[in-house]
């Protein structure tokens, strides 16, 4: 229950950050399906496609720099890398019954709500929730679903929710410093390609 509530405030908040910042802006949606995903290959990093809606997102919805924007979508999704490297090193996976239960929970919750900030998201999207859930932030939901089984297993021992949550701080930034430090040069590299 508590994971659940986790996924759904990082939704929320997502949503409203979204909203505060491009109100009426319907070039979003359009720009993030102008171009498909394409899959990393083994010396790519990350993936361009990745790397361009979070830079959007940067530049268009918290008044980035093009420069800064596209630096910020790096080091949001190296660390978010270094996470999933880790889960996937653990063998920890979620099943797509997984995510689209959550899918399922955060759709009906924001349904029930009928907030009118959800709204408004949704039309300055150019998005109906369905689509939103499903296109949109169906590949986040599950990051962040697998990231949530690697913080329960690196913390198993604690029981205290505070001191759960600082473990897992402290072992999150040691897992992105090794990540960021066994990656260097790929990481150098697609940095100068963005300068």
């Amino acid at each position: 229950m508590k994971d659940r509530r986790t996924v759904l405030f990082g939704a929320v908040t997502l949503i409203l950050l979204i909203l505060v910042a491009s109100r009426g802006d319907q070039s979003f949606a359009q720009y993030i399906r102008s171009f498909a995903d394409t899959k990393i290959s083994n010396k790519e990093v990350l993936s361009e496609h990745k790397i361009k809606k979070l830079a959007y997102f940067y530049e268009h919805v918290m008044n980035k720099s093009k420069k800064e924007a596209t630096l910020n979508a790096i080091d949001a999704l190296l660390k978010d890398k270094a996470v999933q490297q880790e889960a996937e090193k653990q063998k920890l996976s979620v099943s797509d019954e997984e995510v689209q239960k959550t899918i399922n929970f955060q759709m009906e919750h924001a349904k029930k709500t009928t907030s009118p900030e959800l709204t408004s998201l949704l039309k300055a999207l150019d998005l109906t929730i369905e689509e939103y859930y499903q296109e949109y932030s169906y590949e986040s939901i599950r990051e962040k679903l697998i990231e949530n089984k690697l913080s329960q297993q690196l913390t198993k021992e604690f029981q205290d929710p505070e001191e759960k949550a600082k473990v897992w701080e402290k072992e999150k930034q040691k897992l992105v410093k090794q990540f960021l430090t066994v990656n260097y040069v790929e990481i150098e590299q697609l940095k100068k390609r963005y300068e």
